[in-house]
C-alpha cells in the first residue's frame, strides 16, 4: 500500500466537492492506508464541522516526494507543478470550475509575476505528464476528457450522499405539500411558480442545519432545480434518497442519464419551459405523488448503493496505484 496520500481540500468549505474529497480520504483510511487532507491554505482549525465526523488527519504542507500520492480536485490544478515528483490524481468533480477558476488565477496575476516567470506552467492545459492521472465524477467529464491526449487512463470515481440522509431512513415518507428548491440555483426561473402555485409550501433549502434539511426533505414531495448542473450535485441526490420526486433542467451535467438518471419527462430543455407546461408538470408531481414516485426508483436505487460503489471503485483505483 502507498504510505502517503495526500488530498488538497480548501479549508472550512462546505460544498459537494469538500465533501466528497473528504469522503474518499475517510474511505481511504477505512481500508488501511494512510490518508491525510492537505488544506490549501493556512486556516486555525481548517476542517469544517460538517466534515468532522469523517475524522481524516490533515497537515498544512508536505514536502514533494516520489512516495507521494497527491489527489487535486479540478479547481486547483494550478497545484500539479508545486509537486512534480508526486503521483497526482486529478479528481473531477465539476467540469466547470476547471475552466472558470483558472482563468481568475491567471486575470489576477501582477505584471512583475507574468514578466518573471513567463515560461513556467503555472496553471495545468493538459501537457504531457506521466505523473498525472485523471478521475471523472460524471459522464459529461468523462466525454470531455476523451477529447484530450492523456499518458494514462482515466477512471470513475464518484462521491455519495452522506450517511446523515439514511439516519432512521423510513420505509415510508409522510410527505405534505412542500415544494423545496435551492435558492443559489435558478431562482429566477423558479420564483414565477411561486406566484402561480400558492397552495403549496415552497421551501427554500438554505439557512438550517443538515438535519433540518433532511427532516424537510422526508416531507417534501417534489424538489425542483432548473439551475445549471456543473458535477452531479448533491442536493437532488439527497432529494432522491428521502423520498422526493425531481423536476430539473438540462442544464450541465444533468442533461446526461448517466448523470442524473431520472425520467426523461422530468429534465425539460428550455423551450419546454412554457409556465403553462410546468404548472401542468407540478401539479401532476404532486398530485399523482405515490403513483409517480415509483417512477424514480431505479435511480433511487442507484444513489443509495453509491457509497459501496465508491468504496469498491477505491480499492481498484489503489490497488493499481
Amino acid at each position: 500500500m502507498t504510505q502517503n496520500i495526500y488530498i488538497i481540500c480548501p479549508p472550512k468549505k462546505a460544498t459537494g466537492g469538500p465533501e466528497a474529497l473528504h469522503q474518499l480520504g475517510y474511505i481511504l483510511n477505512s481500508l488501511g492506508y494512510n490518508a491525510k487532507m492537505l488544506y490549501s491554505k493556512y486556516k486555525k482549525d481548517p476542517v469544517h464541522p460538517f466534515y468532522k465526523d469523517y475524522n481524516v488527519p490533515y497537515v498544512m504542507k508536505v514536502k514533494d516526494s516520489i512516495n507521494n500520492v497527491i489527489i487535486i480536485p479540478e479547481s486547483m490544478t494550478n497545484l500539479i507543478a508545486k509537486y512534480p515528483l508526486s503521483q497526482k490524481k486529478i479528481w473531477w468533480l465539476s467540469l466547470d470550475f476547471y475552466e472558470m477558476l483558472m482563468n481568475s488565477r491567471e486575470k489576477k496575476k501582477n505584471w512583475i509575476r507574468k514578466l518573471i516567470v513567463p515560461y513556467k506552467h503555472t496553471e495545468y492545459r493538459f501537457e504531457p505528464n506521466q505523473n498525472v492521472t485523471h478521475w471523472y465524477q460524471s459522464q459529461r467529464t468523462k466525454e470531455f476528457l476523451l477529447t484530450k491526449k492523456l499518458d494514462n487512463k482515466i477512471a470513475y470515481l464518484c462521491d455519495y450522499v452522506t450517511e446523515l440522509f439514511f439516519d432512521n431512513l423510513p420505509e415510508s415518507f409522510q410527505k405534505e405539500n412542500i415544494i423545496t428548491y435551492n435558492p443559489k440555483k435558478g431562482l429566477e426561473k423558479i420564483e414565477k411558480y411561486m406566484m402561480l402555485l400558492p397552495q403549496y409550501k415552497w421551501q427554500p433549502l438554505s439557512g438550517m442545519s443538515r438535519e433540518e434539511m433532511r427532516d424537510i426533505l422526508r416531507k417534501a414531495k417534489l424538489h425542483i432545480d432548473f439551475g445549471y448542473f456543473p458535477g452531479r450535485d448533491k442536493i437532488p441526490r439527497e432529494a432522491l434518497v428521502s423520498g422526493v420526486c425531481l423536476l430539473t433542467g438540462r442544464d450541465g451535467t444533468s442533461a446526461f442519464k448517466e448523470d442524473l438518471g431520472i425520467p426523461e419527462k422530468y429534465k425539460l430543455h428550455e423551450n419546454e419551459m412554457q409556465p403553462e407546461n410546468v404548472v401542468k408538470l407540478i401539479n401532476h408531481l404532486m398530485t399523482n405523488y405515490a403513483a409517480v414516485f415509483t417512477e424514480f426508483s431505479d435511480f433511487r436505487l442507484f444513489v443509495m448503493n453509491e457509497k459501496s460503489r465508491m468504496i469498491e471503485n477505491t480499492k481498484m483505483l489503489f490497488e493499481k496505484a
